[in-house]
């Protein structure tokens, strides 16, 4: 864990989620060893290796590649699959692919970018993939099959000036559901909880909403607790249920960074 910062360092919530940075890693590797009962795998070379109670699901926070994410996994047809997530995606999103990772796959390729388009992302029907932009301008989400008829490569950016904060890429066997968590978590509206000391991220602020909060330090390990708690239930219980995402405070007074 983190060691606990001073009281005195505020919180501010961040919109929209994608410049948000990625938060404390540990609130989905805690939540997976202590609450789900992942096994802890790590060597010298990663920071973090995790693998799921049966080893076909693992997690790795990968130092050598700049503190990436690597999901993977065999689908049940033998396919295997890797996402590999940047650091600066927020630990959120991360967690509702995991989350997905560990439900069983729905049938079918599924419609991948539906959650964008209704939240208002634009279409980009050139050419033979399938493209949604986000409305500020700044993360393109693309899926590209290798041949027709067959599923999509998914891809992801999110650029500032330039300046290339984090991508995402699914190779083409990844389960339709991981996918479709990814665009659901870049859909939602709702701000993330950061700490305000390197919030913006660097460059980003014309592009970044802050509001203030009382939401601390010990209102995220308490959040922490509580769903590795619930975890805990499940698991005994033997429920396949997922826990549902942290919810943040609400905003007390808004500012835009400039």
């Amino acid at each position: 864990m983190n060691p606990r910062p001073p009281s005195s360092v505020p919180y501010v919530l961040t919109a929209p989620g994608h410049l948000a940075g990625g938060g404390h890693w540990e609130q989905l590797t805690e939540l997976l060893l202590r609450g789900h009962g992942w096994h802890n795998m790590s060597t010298i070379d990663y920071h973090t290796a995790l693998a799921s109670p049966d080893r076909s699901l693992h997690v790795v926070h990968d130092r050598r590649g700049g503190w990436n994410w690597n999901l993977r996994a065999t689908r049940p047809d033998g396919r295997r699959w890797e996402a590999v997530l940047g650091a600066h995606l927020p630990v959120e999103y991360v967690t509702t692919m995991v989350d997905a990772m560990r439900r069983p796959s729905t049938p079918g390729h599924g419609r991948v970018l539906d959650p964008l388009l209704e939240a208002g992302w634009l279409p980009d029907g050139g050419g033979p993939a399938s493209t949604a932009v986000s409305p500020d301008g700044l993360v393109r989400v693309t899926g590209q099959p290798s041949r027709p008829g067959a599923p999509a490569a998914w891809r992801a950016a999110c650029t500032v000036n330039g300046f290339r904060w984090w991508t995402a890429a699914f190779t083409s066997h990844t389960p339709p559901a991981v996918v479709t968590a990814f665009t659901r978590s870049l859909a939602r509206e709702n701000p993330l909880p950061r700490m305000a000391i390197g919030t913006p991220l660097y460059g980003c602020g014309p592009y970044t909403r802050l509001a203030r909060t009382t939401y601390g330090w010990d209102d995220e390990q308490a959040l922490l607790e509580a769903r590795i708690t619930d975890a805990r239930t499940r698991r005994t219980t033997k429920s396949p249920t997922a826990v549902p995402p942290p919810k943040p405070a609400t905003p007390t007074a808004s500012t835009r960074n400039r």
